[in-house]
């Protein structure tokens, strides 16, 4: 395990650890783009497999906050929240990458226990986030690899 491993591996959800790391995601993204290609998130950067268990971690953790089709909290009941798929999810990350996206959740989520989803719920949540939000499965799961990460970009449907 390299030191961005393992320091993603165990840091708090303290602000400055957020910022840290999102800082982290965005520079290894900047020095990926100059040696690799990066891949679309509309290439199948997730497995069925993968968005079935983040399913079951959103029933189970998530829709409390994020609603049941992942659209925000629309009932007065519930906490506010922000859709985290479909065309709002899309024009927020639109140009960043899955790196960003994981620091946030696996170190801000859920907001009542930050940071105590694993490293494998948090990428099983995003690859349901993508599939909520029309991009589809592929062969491979989302690695666990920040470089990786780095370099699957969130962007509109191509047309």
């Amino acid at each position: 395990m390299n030191r961005q491993q393992a320091w993603l591996r165990g840091a708090s959800a303290r602000p400055i650890t957020l910022m840290i790391g999102v800082a982290l995601a965005c520079a290894t993204a900047v020095a990926g783009a100059q040696t690799v290609k990066p891949v679309s998130v509309w290439s199948g950067v997730y497995t069925a497999a993968q968005n079935q268990r983040g399913e079951e971690l959103h029933a189970d953790v998530c829709s409390m906050c994020h609603g049941p089709r992942l659209n925000g909290a629309s009932q007065a009941e519930m906490p506010p929240s922000p859709a985290i798929a479909g065309a709002t999810f899309l024009r927020k990350w639109t140009g960043r990458n899955v790196a960003a996206l994981f620091v946030i959740v696996r170190h801000t989520m859920p907001p009542d226990s930050p940071g105590t989803l694993t490293d494998q719920q948090s990428l099983d949540a995003i690859a349901h986030m993508l599939a909520i939000s029309g991009m589809p499965a592929g062969d491979r799961e989302l690695p666990l690899d920040p470089n990786a990460l780095a370099n699957i970009v969130i962007e509109p449907r191509p047309k």
